[in-house]
């Protein structure tokens, strides 16, 4: 059963993002919340429990025309990744990590690591799920005076002009690789007038997140697609369970590898479960997943920074508990 805050901070910072054009603070069009908890009319009623973990990937960039220096796949999951952090709901996976992600999915694409033998990314990343993402539609358009950028082909010499930005994200099950779910977002502003066009000249400089990207319409629509993203993981993962492990266990003492960062609490009550071998699907070599037996439940009673531990409610049906068992909330 999930924690219930009546004020969580992380959600209340997203729901003050709309405020202001020019700061782009922008705030979410609805209040998320996990599915099966819905707050009373007037009453916003969010989730507080564990955080889960999460690895963002590099998005991919479908867009042609862009320059190479703006790392636009780069730049935009990290306002992503700014954003998921500022929900307090997620711990995100530390960069070094995402890189081994992405070279062991290289591997595997190319055919010199087999599927039965790779290393899942969950093992690799310690995280529950993925980002991916890929930009569809990101515009940029020559102007007079440096790179005028923000603006959709063809609408050059008009007075009204409009910035639009589309990008499609995956939720991805670390262990399986499976898709969870998948959402299109876009974002619009529209720009009145030259002066407004936000001219960026010497653009070896220019930053996706910088504030020079942030005063144009093309960053403000941007804003808005990733506000959207958002909110879809923040409704999407409240259908996945969170998780984590065993470090070990002595006696009735059992020390699990989430603590006081990832908003564990003391009091705490997780379920154990012995998790089998992986079964491997015969025809594809994908993982997927394996079999569990509840052992039984424990209660956090210390917390560390990255750990936590916790005592036995009852024998465990006689059953042992090891290292890398499973926990949840």
């Amino acid at each position: 059963m999930a924690r219930i805050d009546k004020a969580d901070p992380g959600l209340a910072l997203l729901r003050l993002l709309r405020g202001g054009v020019l700061l782009l603070l922008v705030s979410l069009t609805g209040q998320v919340v996990a599915k099966d908890e819905r707050a009373e009319e007037g009453q916003p009623l969010t989730y507080s429990g564990p955080k889960q973990v999460v690895a963002v990937l590099p998005f991919e960039n479908r867009v042609k025309g862009v320059p190479q220096n703006w790392k636009l796949g780069e730049g935009l999951s990290e306002i992503l990744i700014t954003e998921l952090i500022n929900s307090g709901r997620f711990l995100l996976v530390e960069r070094e990590s995402i890189q081994a992600i992405v070279r062991e999915q290289e591997l595997g694409m190319s055919g010199l690591v087999q599927q039965e033998t790779a290393v899942s990314t969950g093992q690799l990343s310690g995280a529950q799920f993925m980002i991916k993402g890929a930009i569809t539609e990101f515009n940029a358009e020559a102007g007079g005076g440096g790179l005028s950028v923000g603006f959709r082909e063809g609408e050059a010499g008009v007075k009204s002009r409009t910035a639009y930005v589309g990008i499609d994200v995956r939720i991805v099950d670390n262990l399986t690789g499976q898709i969870h779910s998948s959402y299109n977002a876009s974002g619009t502003a529209k720009s009145r007038g030259a002066s407004a066009a936000a001219s960026i000249t010497g653009s070896d400089d220019f930053k996706i997140g910088a504030s020079a990207f942030y005063s144009t319409a093309l960053g403000i629509a941007t804003r808005e697609a990733v506000e959207k993203i958002v909110t879809f993981i923040l409704e999407e993962s409240a259908d996945i369970p969170w998780q984590g492990a065993i470090i070990q266990a002595k006696g009735s003492n059992v020390f699990v590898n989430r603590g006081e960062s990832a908003n564990v609490r003391e009091g705490d009550v997780f379920k154990v479960f012995s998790k089998g071998e992986p079964l491997i699907d015969p025809e594809t070599g994908f993982n997927l997943g394996s079999d569990e037996e509840y052992l039984c439940d424990i209660t956090v009673t210390r917390l560390m920074p990255k750990f936590s531990s916790g005592r036995k409610a009852e024998a465990c049906r006689g059953l042992e508990i090891k290292r890398g068992d499973l926990v949840r909330y």
